[in-house]
């Protein structure tokens, strides 16, 4: 390890270790010195885990402590769909912070808006853009503009419980063919083989999306032949009692607690369960999605994007600071997610390693933001995916419903 590294990850390590970080009370955490002669800037986020917060509280103060020109707080507005609806009444009230977090294929709907700050010269001036990871970059432009910096990425892989493909000598699956067999035969009284999250909304799509991609289908070609198999391969898994039917209530978190209580051998989730996992001692593995026609996947994570008319210049002051190294390790290890850099995220191997797989497929992923007409897209894609899975309809009539829908909203 270079010196430059271990400048790095040795202070951030024993913060993490030794459990400090996060002790300090969130109202003196943020301060960070005087504030009278400062300017006030807030950002509002869904960030609710005790983790998340801390390394809020850890960057909200390290960037007060960095500058004495700007003084920020920022505010938890609730879970994510609360988070939503409380934007909304600040949009109408006209109410807004200065910055807000966003879950990334959310942007360009307050694009749409006309809400966010267009701060192109701002973001072509930082150091190093060409390490963020292209789909991360995209999901905060739009037409070329910038109208944010990307705050943390992730995707989904494959979870597998160690012991139980060991006791029962099954190999982790690399395709959807293996998948299917491995599900089978893991599949016992009590147990089912395998678990994913179709709960109604952006969950359930984000988990269907990666096996729609991997079939062969893009954003755009919704509806399409890869569709059709990857929907006919989920219904094949439930209808066989490999998968269970509850999926369709089932948040990503809620097939997390299934996997922990033995409930199902293999999950597909993403690293925001990896604390759950590690708190309860059981002993997992993490493997790439398997494929079906092709490795792609969805870009998952949040940006940060910055409101129109607010304070500009103290908000491009915290994102240049937070597209610092050291600054965007540090939280992101805080709050076991996956940096938005290819360097950083490199970095963060060395104290998560479990992170590999994720970072791995990065390259491999897609922003939802691409396609122009997703918020649409999605809905449709939520309603087909549960009525296929519950047996209301048949693939090939969720492909028909998926393919006017998104020829109607490509054609507005």
């Amino acid at each position: 390890m270079n010196v430059c590294v271990k400048k790095i990850l040795l202070p951030v390590l024993a913060l993490c270790v030794s459990g400090l970080v996060g002790c300090t009370p969130a109202a003196d955490r943020q301060t960070g010195g005087d504030t009278e002669e400062r300017e006030e800037i807030v950002l509002w986020t869904y960030y609710e885990t005790e983790m998340q917060k801390a390394s809020m509280d850890e960057l909200v103060l390290g960037f007060n402590q960095s500058q004495e020109e700007y003084h920020l707080t920022w505010e938890y507005h609730g879970p994510v769909t609360e988070f939503k609806k409380r934007l909304a009444i600040a949009i109408t009230q006209n109410q807004l912070p200065d910055m807000v977090i966003l879950d990334n294929p959310d942007m360009p709907y307050y694009i749409g808006l006309d809400k966010l700050e267009d701060i192109t010269e701002d973001v072509e001036k930082l150091e190093d853009l060409d390490q963020y990871f292209p789909g991360a970059m995209e999901s905060v432009t739009s037409e070329g503009r910038y109208y944010g910096l990307p705050f943390c990425c992730n995707n989904v892989a494959l979870i597998y419980n160690k012991d139980i493909l060991e006791k029962e000598g099954v190999d982790v699956p690399q395709t959807w063919e293996e998948l299917q067999t491995a599900a089978r035969e893991l599949s016992s009284p009590g147990r089912y083989g395998f678990a994913m999250s179709a709960i109604n909304g952006e969950q359930g799509v984000f988990q269907f999306g990666a096996f729609m991609l991997s079939a062969g289908d893009s954003l755009e070609q919704a509806g399409g032949e890869g569709t059709l198999n990857a929907f006919r391969f989920i219904r094949d898994m439930t209808e066989h009692g490999w998968m269970s039917m509850d999926c369709v209530n089932w948040s990503q978190n809620d097939v997390a607690r299934t996997f922990i209580n033995g409930e199902c051998a293999m999950m597909e989730n993403g690293p925001w369960v990896f604390p759950m996992l590690e708190e309860s001692g059981i002993h997992y593995g993490v493997a790439a999605f398997p494929t079906g026609a092709r490795h792609k996947g969805l870009l998952g994570g949040e940006d940060i994007a910055v409101l129109k008319g607010k304070n500009v210049r103290g908000s491009v002051a915290f994102l240049e600071y937070y597209s610092q190294v050291p600054a965007m390790l540090n939280a992101n290890l805080m709050a076991n997610s996956l940096p938005p850099r290819q360097d950083v995220a490199e970095l963060s191997l060395k104290v998560n390693p479990r992170y590999r797989v994720i970072l791995s497929q990065m390259e491999n992923c897609i922003s939802r933001t691409g396609c122009g007409n997703w918020a649409e897209l999605s809905a449709v894609i939520s309603d087909a995916e549960y009525r296929v899975i519950t047996g209301e309809s048949t693939p090939q009539e969720a492909c028909r419903e998926i393919n006017m829908i998104r020829k109607e909203a490509a054609g507005k």
